[in-house]
């Protein structure tokens, strides 16, 4: 029985597939309440924390953990919404089990972090190594994730995400960090065969709209990169009703 924390929307009555939504580094299921609240009325929703806190984490491990959870708890193939480092395990899980996917989503994500990002996580990492907690560091990270107008309009979200990265244990932040920049699900890609959304921020840093669109240009039938206004790498917290949107015209074709 798998042992993953969930937050669920909707039930199994919902009429269209059920959605399982995957996290990136230093998330957690709390990122897809709400999209959860504006997809229950016809989707269930499974959002997930990753089990990170085993020193044996890896992305072979997750992928395995999540191919049982949807086993388990959706019954059917689900809609993979994949975030960021989601979107590699989302593309993983495909080559794992893909009987299990009807189609995936991918979220301010690409196969491989790029080389500018994978210097960042490094620099973060070795900072942090000798470091007891993630005290402060909300308000380092922060303007890497989210789009200035975002700290204009929504400062609320901006400080709620601060608070709770620097809740996480350091530890685990250290090792998600190692496990993202070695991982690399380019090879997957050309291999999907189920319909695919790519969504992005007008300002995510991490994967910007030209790195997504050209990754999704290597499937074999490239989606449209649909790229949010006024948001950076979060767009489901920055701008929760435009990005739920563009998610629930996907879910209408599949």
């Amino acid at each position: 029985m798998s042992q993953i924390q969930f937050e669920e929307f909707g039930g199994p009555a919902s009429s269209g597939p059920p959605l399982l939504a995957v996290h990136g580094l230093g998330g957690g299921a709390y990122f897809f309440r709400a999209l959860g609240e504006r997809v229950q009325s016809t989707h269930r929703l499974l959002a997930i924390d990753l089990p990170v806190a085993s020193p044996h984490a890896s992305m072979a491990s997750w992928v395995e953990a999540i191919g049982d959870f949807v086993a388990e708890r959706a019954a059917q193939p689900v809609v993979l919404v994949g975030h960021s480092m989601g979107t590699i395990l989302a593309l993983q899980a495909w080559a794992a089990w893909p009987e299990r996917i009807r189609a995936m989503i991918f979220v301010g994500g690409v196969p491989r972090v790029l080389p500018r990002i994978h210097a960042r996580l490094s620099e973060r990492a070795d900072l942090l190594e000798q470091s007891a907690s993630l005290a402060g560091w909300g308000r380092k990270v922060s303007p890497g994730v989210f789009s200035p107008a975002t700290f204009t309009a929504r400062p609320a979200v901006v400080e709620a995400f601060e608070r709770l990265f620097e809740m996480q244990s350091v530890a685990d932040y250290v090792r998600c960090c190692r496990i993202l920049i070695g991982a690399d699900a380019s090879a997957i890609v050309p291999t999907v065969t189920v319909p695919c959304l790519a969504v992005t921020g007008q300002d995510d840093q991490y994967a910007p709209p030209d790195a997504v669109a050209t990754f999704v240009a290597r499937l074999p039938v490239p989606p449209p990169v649909a790229v949010i206004d006024g948001a950076g790498h979060l767009p489901f917290l920055e701008q929760p009703d435009a990005f739920a949107a563009v998610v629930k015209a996907f879910l209408r074709t599949c």
